[in-house]
């Protein structure tokens, strides 16, 4: 079966989980879109040390524990639900602005930024 290269979704909370699951099997590269007021808290999240002046532009690479992080941000809670699932499947993610969390899974395409 081919797969997908990429795959969208909004981020609407618990119910966009199982459907993260399932796309796991059909595509390399999964684009979750959040809402653009995510931005300065998920800023906060992974750059707690930068100055208040900067520019908030996301730009952070990981692996499944940098979802656990975004996960701590009020209103994305339900990613944790996916941590397990993503270390399992050693997949690797890309969180970007606008607020977007970028899943690539081994042997996938690069996540353009």
């Amino acid at each position: 079966m081919k797969k997908e290269p990429v795959m969208h979704l909004q981020w609407n909370g618990r119910e966009t989980v199982p459907l993260v699951s399932q796309m796991i099997e059909h595509t390399d590269l999964i684009e979750i879109q959040l809402a653009p007021e995510y931005n300065h808290a998920l800023f906060e999240k992974l750059h707690p040390e930068a100055p208040r002046a900067v520019v908030e532009t996301l730009d952070k690479t990981g692996d499944a524990e940098l979802l656990h992080t975004v996960s701590q941000v009020n209103g994305l809670e339900d990613f944790a639900l996916l941590v397990d699932l993503l270390r399992t499947e050693d997949a690797s993610l890309h969180i970007v602005s606008p607020p977007t969390v970028i899943i690539e899974m081994p042997g996938g395409a690069p996540a353009a930024a």
